[in-house]
């Protein structure tokens, strides 16, 4: 089991694969973010544009947090 974790630990990658890595995994976390944010937009109405703006892509980021809690993002 230790000499397993090793191997997968001592695993060597270049930088674009490590970068091709981050994108493969912020993919899936950015399709989610988009749909929550599209399906909530409720706090949105009074709000000017700019506001709208940095509102929505906040809840795009954080939409893991505003699964598990009633925080409005305005």
């Amino acid at each position: 089991m230790l000499a397993t974790l090793r191997k997968f630990l001592g695993f060597d990658m270049t930088i674009a694969e490590w970068i091709g890595t981050a994108v493969l995994a912020a993919i899936p976390y950015l399709v989610i973010g988009v749909i929550w944010s599209l399906t909530h937009t409720d706090h949105l109405d009074d709000m000017s544009d700019v506001d709208r703006l940095v509102s929505f892509l906040g809840s795009i980021v954080s939409w893991p947090v505003l699964l598990f809690s009633d925080v409005c993002m305005a």
